[in-house]
């Protein structure tokens, strides 16, 4: 369990933080990039009824609710009450509606909705199979699921250091936020819960320059790693000096691996 499964066991002020990084970052153009593909993909219609589980601070649930308008319905679930809040004071669409849940409970009846969306939510859960069990309970038959997850595991950056990068990276990647591989295992467990995959997109997010969020997940990761003498302090700050020169003469580069799988709820699953 890590603090994005359920930020509300953080101090109230530090979930509150997480909540306005969180929705700061939606804002982001790399973000943003995604958002769009995703709900693309899912390409819910108007006047239908969508699920955004693991909702968060609600900017996918903004993008669903203007697809489907003021005759459809768009509801954003999210575990945490902090989340919601900020959700709430930011996204006021009319066909909206943010509420608590669990993903593996649902307060609605089979087949309640057209289609459902889940964005990062698999890899901060104990059990993925039990949330997308509910989900192909509450998505009717030959409705439609979108799942978003990175691959930690993809992580690159163009260093001079391959075996501290390597250090660095593969530690994050295995003891940092959660089950880092989602991304590689969604089409999988799609299949291990009845979903039928028809679709898979990858998104390559690359980073050349300060204006995106894989800067701050490097040198949060370098952080972490030095904080849990992963490396020492020397290496850290040689390691991220070297990053930073990059980015001031221009010659930085990284790279990470999200995919968007598409799954129907067909009734031979």
């Amino acid at each position: 369990m890590n603090a994005w499964s359920n930020p509300d066991t953080l101090a109230p002020q530090d979930a509150m933080n997480m909540a306005l990084f969180l929705h700061a970052r939606a804002q982001t153009p790399d973000q943003q990039r995604v958002q769009a593909a995703l709900v693309a993909a899912l390409d819910p219609q108007l006047g239908t009824r969508v699920l955004d589980l693991g909702c968060g601070t609600g900017a996918i649930t903004e993008r669903l609710a203007s697809c489907v308008g003021s005759t459809g319905q768009a509801i954003g679930i999210d575990w945490s009450q902090t989340m919601l809040e900020v959700a709430r004071a930011h996204h006021t669409h009319t066909a909206l509606r943010f509420e608590q849940g669990d993903g593996t409970d649902l307060a609605y009846p089979d087949g309640h909705f057209d289609c459902a969306v889940a964005a990062r939510l698999l890899m901060h859960v104990p059990d993925p199979h039990a949330v997308l069990r509910e989900l192909r309970r509450v998505v009717r038959v030959d409705g439609r699921l979108a799942l978003l997850e990175r691959d930690w595991g993809t992580f690159a950056v163009d260093h001079s250091n391959r075996e501290l990068t390597r250090r660095i990276l593969d530690w994050r990647c295995d003891h940092i936020d959660g089950n880092n591989w989602a991304g590689r295992q969604l089409p999988r467990l799609c299949a291990e819960t009845g979903w039928h995959v028809y679709d898979i997109q990858p998104i390559v997010a690359v980073a050349r320059d300060e204006h995106t969020t894989l800067l701050g997940s490097l040198r949060h990761s370098a952080q972490l790693a030095a904080a849990n003498a992963v490396i020492s302090a020397t290496e850290h700050d040689t390691w991220i000096g070297e990053i930073e020169q990059r980015l001031e003469e221009r010659s930085f580069f990284a790279t990470i691996n999200e995919y968007i799988v598409i799954a129907d709820h067909t009734e031979h699953s």
